[in-house]
């Protein structure tokens, strides 16, 4: 069965969710974040052709936070040591589902996927890929917030993060500190709305950057990835899974990000944020525009947007 949506319909459906949603004013900005204006929100959708929707604030740039799993992902499904390792049980192949993870500024599971990436002990070549990588999805640079990045190292340290990677057994592949610190500094990388809105686009064209069809990655893992998208994170993941009906992630910058593999990609931003780090109303926004236009990952429908 096949589902036809107008773009026009879309960008009503964008338009509304914003006027509904722009005069809220719950939550807060992040205390590690300066000169931030709270009053900037903005969204953004780009169809896995290339076709862009927007309102509001789409060219805030905002840290990335969380949301850097996902390219970290794409590279270790691409990596034929890592899929083997992670087919052993636990998702990296030592067997520590449920030891106790080390806490600090940066999550223990993006530590491991960094520490994952190859070459093993080449932390400039790490990086390189890792940035090359968001680069290719995004269609252009993200830019290193170098306070944010200070105040996350200084975070690490006060909570000797590095030796609870030791004391706690949690498994990694390479150095810790050296991997904690790729870690922050990825966190630390600020990209807008619009930026987002590529990188989500990019897996829902199954590898296919759509602005200047470059092949990013195997479109074979994008399932995979979209499924990681889905589980990550203690709550989120799945709240999104149930209200809005697709994998998504959230950085406490304020970015939401969202996709629906071989249609789009929805992404918006506002630094006003919750208890839990997500942004208020980026989220209201993208659940009403679901909602409104009826997409829906569990969907028995083929969407096509036209």
């Amino acid at each position: 069965m096949e589902r036809k949506i107008s773009l026009s319909q879309v960008q009503k459906a964008v338009e509304e969710a914003y006027e509904n949603v722009k005069d809220l004013n719950d939550g807060a900005v992040d205390s590690r974040l300066d000169g931030v204006d709270a009053s900037k929100f903005g969204i953004v959708i780009e169809l896995a052709d290339g076709s862009v929707i927007e309102k509001g604030d789409v060219d805030v740039a905002a840290p990335l936070g969380s949301i850097v799993t996902v390219p970290v992902a794409s590279i270790l499904l691409s990596q034929d040591k890592f899929v083997k390792e992670a087919e052993k049980g636990c998702g990296c192949g030592c067997g520590c589902k449920d030891q106790a993870k080390p806490r600090g500024s940066v999550k223990a599971k993006l530590v491991r996927g960094i520490s994952a990436i190859e070459p093993v002990g080449d932390f400039d070549s790490k990086w390189n890929f890792l940035e090359n990588r968001m680069i290719d999805m995004m269609g252009d640079a993200p830019e290193l917030d170098e306070k944010l990045y200070k105040a996350l190292k200084a975070e690490n340290e006060q909570t000797a993060v590095v030796n609870q990677f030791a004391e706690t057994g949690y498994f990694l592949f390479d150095d810790a500190a050296k991997s904690v610190d790729l870690a922050a500094r990825a966190m630390s990388m600020k990209a807008s709305a619009r930026q987002v809105a590529a990188m989500g686009a990019t897996i829902a064209a199954d590898g296919v950057n759509p602005r200047d069809k470059k092949i990013v990655f195997d479109g074979a893992i994008t399932p995979a990835l979209v499924a990681r998208m889905a589980l990550s994170g203690k709550k989120f993941g799945k709240k999104m899974l149930l209200k809005a009906g697709i994998p998504a992630k959230k950085s406490f910058g304020g970015l939401v990000m969202g996709v629906v593999p071989g249609v789009m990609s929805i992404a918006a931003y506002s630094p006003m944020v919750n208890d839990r780090g997500a942004s208020v109303k980026a989220v209201r926004a993208i659940v009403q525009i679901m909602n409104k236009l009826q997409i829906n990952v569990f969907g028995s429908a083929r969407i096509v947007i036209e």
